[in-house]
């Protein structure tokens, strides 16, 4: 996700109202609310049904005797929630030191929308996610924006496997594509703009069907797995850290090379190969957000915690590819290259 200079309030948060640029309001899709609320509905979140989460489902830690409310942070599993809890752990067990009294659990959601329906219905706190906070700008506030192994961007790529000699995104006209949950900012938006930009008919993708490919959504691991392990799935659209091991080095365009934390020494280390397909432009890594009307007798000291995490405060895990080493200053003005994808591919976010 693009970070370039953030002002936010010197409280710590920035009570935001809309984006620079609206986002599309006209026309909700039903994908979005219809079926956000059925999840909801469903207890389709892991361990956030008003009491504490289970032990599988979330990590639970407690700074003091004193008792107040837990403070739930909700995330999409991303490949695998335990990944996913090694990336946040440090990140809540700075908290803990630094707020007294702070008990926190992390827990899953399925889809991007389960994520927001738990925050504005009150079965969560804090999360992770831009479009959570693009769909109802006037309901989150930025706590701050997460930074990755030293990088504040991040990029979404389109790969391949060499043996299916597709060179460009032109050359996946009638064949199927892999991506990540249908609202993916990196595993699904900017890669179906590149495939619109390119020329071809993406039909009601990522809604629905595209017209000149066929396109399947699940999350970033599945789409990786499917197009190494099966023929029929030729390419995928992912974000940059799924992939980049699996791609030499020169094929990357300096932009990457330069900005991207992902960029190291196992860069085009792991097998099989993988070529090179497509890069976006940056993006500007999530948003840390918490619901405006969320009232918690910790909540100042929270936010104050989570803009005092700089450089190296926080304990590096071990193998943990994306680890969170900052968290900087934002506003959902720094948003907007997302914002622009939105309107480009005509997305109503609606109201998750």
């Amino acid at each position: 996700m693009s970070e370039d200079d953030h002002s936010m309030q010197e409280s710590g948060t920035d009570e935001v109202s809309t984006p620079v640029q609206a986002v599309n309001g006209v026309n909700r899709r039903k994908y979005l609310r219809n079926g956000a609320l059925a999840v909801a509905a469903s207890v389709g979140l892991a361990g956030c049904s008003g009491g504490s989460a289970d032990s599988e489902n979330s990590g639970t830690t407690t700074g003091s005797t004193e008792s107040y409310p837990p403070v739930k942070f909700i995330e999409t599993p991303g490949n695998t929630p335990a990944d996913t809890r090694k990336q946040w752990e440090p990140f809540t067990e700075y908290l803990i030191d630094n707020v007294d009294g702070l008990e926190m659990e992390i827990s899953f959601a399925q889809s991007y929308s389960a994520v927001g329906q738990a925050l504005l219905n009150g079965q969560g706190h804090i999360t992770s996610g831009d479009l959570v906070l693009l769909a109802n700008p006037d309901q989150f506030d930025v706590l701050g924006i997460k930074v990755e192994n030293g990088s504040d961007v991040y990029f979404s790529l389109m790969g391949t496997l060499p043996k299916y000699d597709i060179d460009e995104i032109t050359d996946l006209k009638g064949k199927t594509v892999a991506f990540a949950d249908r609202l993916s900012t990196s595993g699904s938006l900017f890669a179906t703009k590149a495939m619109k930009d390119a020329g071809l008919d993406i039909g009601e993708a990522p809604y629905g069907d595209p017209v000149d490919y066929t396109g399947e959504w699940s999350n970033h691991d599945a789409a990786k797995q499917s197009v190494i392990n099966r023929e029929d799935v030729v390419a995928l659209g992912t974000y940059a850290g799924n992939i980049i091991d699996h791609i030499p080095k020169d094929q990357f365009p300096d932009r990457v090379k330069e900005q991207s934390g992902e960029w190291g020494d196992s860069v085009g280390t792991k097998s099989p190969e993988m070529k090179l397909i497509e890069t976006s432009a940056p993006i500007p890594k999530s948003p840390l957000i918490a619901p405006s009307d969320w009232e918690h007798p910790l909540r100042s000291d929270i936010e104050e915690a989570i803009t005092s995490i700089n450089e190296g405060s926080l304990r590096n895990p071990d193998d943990v590819d994306a680890a969170i080493t900052a968290i900087n200053e934002g506003s959902v003005d720094d948003y907007q290259p997302v914002v622009d994808v939105i309107n480009e591919l005509n997305i109503d976010m609606g109201d998750l």
